[in-house]
C-alpha cells in the first residue's frame, strides 16, 4: 500500500508529494496566510485510497480532485476571497481540481455530526501546520452517523447523473474526456449505493478496504438486483484501486447511464423508506411527503436560509432545511415518467423546461450541498 492510494506506484506517490508541497507553498505565503494554523488533505488521497489513473506508457497521474481544509483564525469574506483566487490558480497550475475549504479553528470542537466531518476526523493527512489540530473535532461515535448523511450524499451523487443525463440530451458525440468524466461519475454513484447500504445496515468504514468486505454479507432485502448493486460496488472499488480506465474506453455510456439511473431510483426508494420508516412506493409519493422527510439544521439557520434562498415561497415551510427540497428533486429529475410541476412545486421554480429547472436545482444544490 502507498502513502495515497491502495496501489499507486512510488513514483505516483512521489508526484502527489510534489503537487501538496507546491499547494501549501501557494497557501502559506498568500494574503492573510497568517490566520493559517494547518493544511488538511481529505478524500481517498487523505485516507491513502486515491485512484492512481493509469495514462500512456503505463504512467500513472491523480484522479481524484485534491480536497483540502484550511484551518484559520478568520474565515470572512475576504478570506473565502482569496482561497477561492488560490484555487483556481493552483487548478490551472496542477490540471486538475484544486478545493479549498476555510474551517474556523475555534469552530472545530462544535463541528456537525455530517459524513464529510466524520471522514475528515478519521481519515485525514495534515499537510503543514498542527498536525493534531483535528483532535479538537468532537469524538464522532462511529455507530451513529445520522441516516440523513446517506440521503445527502445520494443528493449530491445523483446530481452528477443529472449532469451526464443533461449532456447526453444534446445527442453530440462525447469527447475522450467526458468519458472519462463520466466514467468516474457513474463510479461515483455506484459507490454512494453500496455506502448507503453500509450506513443502513450500521456497517460503515471510512476504509474501503474494510467495505468491500462487508458489503458481501449485509442484508439488502428488498433492493430489485441486489447482487448487481455488490458487483458495481464492488467494481467500482477495484477502479478506483487500480485506475485502470483502458477496459471502459469503449464503454456504451448511453446504456450504462441508463442501468445506474435505475439502479439509483430503486436504491433512493429503498433508503428513503428505511430512513424514514414509511412506504413510499414510488418517487412521486416520496416527493408529495415533503415536508415530512426528516429534520436537518436548526430551526433559527433554517428560517435565514429559506428567507435568502426562497423568499416567500418558504412561508409554508420556513423552518425546514432547503436541502430537503433538493432530495425528491433529484429523484425526480433523473426519473422520465416524473411530473415536472412536482419539481417547480419543490423548487419554488417559474421555469417550464426540463433545463431550466435543471438550473435552478443547481442552484440550490451548489448552495446546500
Amino acid at each position: 500500500m502507498g502513502k495515497y492510494s491502495v496501489k499507486g506506484s512510488p513514483a505516483f506517490d512521489a508526484l502527489i508529494d510534489q503537487h501538496m508541497k507546491q499547494i501549501a507553498d501557494e497557501v502559506w505565503t498568500s494574503s492573510y496566510s497568517k490566520h493559517w494554523k494547518a493544511l488538511v488533505l481529505l478524500g481517498g488521497y487523505g485516507r491513502g485510497e486515491g485512484t492512481p489513473l493509469t495514462v500512456k506508457n503505463s504512467e500513472e497521474k491523480p484522479f481524484n480532485d485534491y480536497d483540502l481544509v484550511v484551518v484559520t483564525t478568520r474565515s470572512d469574506s475576504l478570506v473565502r476571497g482569496a482561497l477561492r483566487h488560490l484555487e483556481k490558480r493552483l487548478t490551472a497550475q496542477l490540471g486538475l481540481p484544486v478545493d479549498l475549504y476555510p474551517y474556523l479553528k475555534k469552530n472545530l470542537p462544535k463541528c456537525e455530526f455530517s459524513l464529510l466531518n466524520y471522514e475528515m476526523k478519521y481519515g485525514h493527512r495534515v499537510i503543514r501546520g498542527d498536525e493534531k489540530i483535528l483532535d479538537r473535532m468532537p469524538d464522532y461515535p462511529h455507530d451513529a452517523i445520522p441516516l440523513s448523511e446517506g440521503t445527502r450524499l445520494l443528493m449530491n451523487r445523483g446530481k452528477l447523473l443529472l449532469d451526464i443525463k443533461r449532456r447526453l440530451s444534446t445527442g453530440q458525440p462525447l469527447t475522450t474526456e467526458e468519458r472519462l468524466r463520466f466514467s468516474k461519475f457513474i463510479f461515483k454513484a455506484n459507490l454512494a449505493f453500496g455506502d448507503c447500504a453500509l450506513l443502513m445496515r450500521n456497517a460503515y468504514d471510512i476504509s474501503y478496504s474494510v467495505k468491500k468486505e462487508r458489503i458481501r454479507s449485509i442484508d439488502l432485502h428488498g433492493i430489485d438486483d441486489s447482487e448487481g448493486l455488490v458487483d458495481a460496488y464492488l467494481e467500482a472499488v477495484n477502479f478506483k484501486e487500480n485506475g485502470n480506465f483502458r477496459p471502459y474506453e469503449t464503454a456504451n455510456i448511453h446504456l450504462w447511464m441508463t442501468e445506474t439511473v435505475r439502479r439509483f431510483l430503486d436504491f433512493f426508494l429503498w433508503y428513503e423508506q428505511r430512513s424514514l420508516n414509511h412506504k413510499f412506493r414510488t418517487v412521486s409519493k416520496y416527493a408529495h411527503a415533503f415536508p415530512n422527510l426528516g429534520n436537518e439544521g436548526s430551526p433559527l439557520k433554517n428560517a435565514a436560509h429559506n428567507l435568502r434562498t426562497l423568499g416567500l415561497y418558504a412561508l409554508p415551510h420556513p423552518l425546514i432545511h432547503p436541502r430537503i427540497r433538493l432530495y425528491p428533486a433529484i429523484a425526480l429529475l433523473l426519473d422520465d415518467t416524473a411530473d415536472p410541476a412536482d419539481v417547480r412545486w419543490l423548487l419554488g421554480s417559474r421555469q417550464q423546461t426540463f433545463e431550466g429547472l435543471c438550473d435552478d436545482f443547481v442552484d440550490l444544490q451548489q448552495r446546500f450541498s
